[in-house]
């Protein structure tokens, strides 16, 4: 298994969210999706592929000494959230669609894979 931390590659908004719901103590389930807008070249289909490497990293999802540093030298979120993420990891299900399934891009598709689940921490 690759060690690297890609965890400062997740979207810095996904982040501020994740603060507003720590914030309003939000025990609701949350979901977020990963997807694409566009086939390339216009293509009509796609093939879902990568979802070992989707789900490696949200089980290995964590914030080190070094992404927490870096989030308070931004400025925008509050100590009591950085000591969170400390001690955070995920939670919750993963739907996907089913590995090398070929899929319709023109048919009512919204995401490949999204987490379905409540964030705790340790």
């Amino acid at each position: 298994m690759d060690n690297r931390n890609f965890t400062l590659l997740t979207d810095f908004y996904e982040i501020t969210m994740m603060q507003g719901y720590f914030k309003n103590h939000a025990s609701n389930r949350v979901v977020f999706d990963l997807f694409y807008r566009q086939n390339p070249d216009d293509g009509a289909y796609a093939v879902c592929a990568g979802l070992a490497q989707v789900i490696d990293y949200v089980k290995s999802l964590h914030f080190d000494y070094e992404d927490i540093d870096y989030l308070r030298g931004l400025g925008v979120f509050d100590e009591d959230f950085l000591d969170y993420l400390a001690s955070f990891h995920f939670t919750g299900d993963i739907y996907a669609i089913p590995r090398a399934a070929f899929k319709s891009c023109r048919s009512d598709f919204r995401g490949a894979v999204s987490g379905n689940g409540t964030l705790k921490s340790d």
